[in-house]
C-alpha cells in the first residue's frame, strides 16, 4: 500500500513539473510574440538611419577612424568648447548634406561625420587638415585612404548668411564629387601652387589660415 502511494505521489509530482514547464514555455513564446513586432520596427529604424548616414555599418560615425573605402566624407571638426557660432556652422552644414545630397548619403557615396579634433583619436586628422579652429573639411576617400581634401574656411564668414552658406557648401561638395568622377590627369596637384580653400592632396604644402578669419566665440 505504501509503495502504491509512493508511486502515485511520484506520478503527481512528474505531472505537476511537466505542467509548470509547459506553462513557462508558453509564457516565453507569448512574450517573444509580443516583442517580435517591436524588435522588427527597431531594426527597420536603425537600417533607415544607416542608409541616411546617421550611423555607420561597422563603426560609430563620430569616430574619425570609421572605415570608408571610397566616397566623400564631409567632416565637421569641433573643439571641446562648443560656442553658438560653431554649432550654427555644424547645423547648417548638416542641413545641406541631408537635403541636397540625400541620394549620396543613401548610397554611401557621401558620409557625414562630426569629430572632436582635440580628442587624441583625432590627432592624425587634425594634423593632416591643419586644424586650428572648428571647421568643415571635405575628404575624398580612395581605397581606404584620403586621396584629396579641402578645408572650407569660408564657413566662418558665411555662417550669418544661410542662403550664401548653403550655396557655398553645395558648390564645394559638388566640385569634390566631380573631381572624383573625372578621369585622372598626368599632373598632380602637388605640382601647382597651393592656395587656401583649394582642393588639396596629401603631398601639398601646409597653408596657414587667413588672418582675417573671425575668432570663435
Amino acid at each position: 500500500m505504501e509503495l502504491k502511494n509512493a508511486v502515485t505521489v511520484c506520478l503527481i509530482s512528474l505531472f505537476s513539473a511537466t505542467l509548470v514547464l509547459l506553462i513557462a514555455r508558453a509564457l516565453d513564446l507569448q512574450a517573444a510574440a509580443r516583442l517580435e513586432p517591436q524588435l522588427a520596427r527597431i531594426v527597420e529604424e536603425l537600417e533607415g538611419l544607416r542608409k541616411q548616414g546617421g550611423i555607420a555599418t561597422a563603426a560609430s560615425p563620430n569616430r574619425p577612424d570609421a572605415p570608408l573605402s571610397d566616397g566623400l566624407i564631409v567632416y565637421y571638426l569641433h573643439s571641446k568648447t562648443r560656442c553658438p557660432t560653431c554649432r550654427d556652422i555644424e547645423s547648417q552644414a548638416h542641413d545641406v548634406v541631408q537635403k541636397d545630397f540625400a541620394s549620396g548619403l543613401k548610397s554611401g557615396a557621401v558620409t557625414w561625420k562630426v569629430v572632436n579634433y582635440e580628442d587624441p583619436s583625432a590627432a592624425d586628422l587634425a594634423t593632416k587638415f591643419e586644424i586650428q579652429m572648428p571647421v568643415v573639411v571635405l575628404a575624398r576617400m580612395k581605397d581606404g585612404e584620403i586621396a584629396q581634401w579641402k578645408r572650407l574656411d569660408r564657413v566662418w564668414a558665411l555662417v550669418g548668411d544661410k542662403p550664401g552658406y548653403a550655396s557655398y557648401m553645395r558648390d564645394e561638395i559638388s566640385q569634390m564629387i566631380r573631381a572624383a568622377e573625372s578621369p585622372p590627369t598626368s599632373a598632380s596637384s602637388g605640382d601647382q601652387p597651393a592656395a587656401q580653400d583649394s582642393i588639396r592632396k596629401p603631398a601639398d604644402e601646409p597653408v596657414s589660415p587667413p588672418a582675417d578669419l573671425p575668432i570663435p566665440e
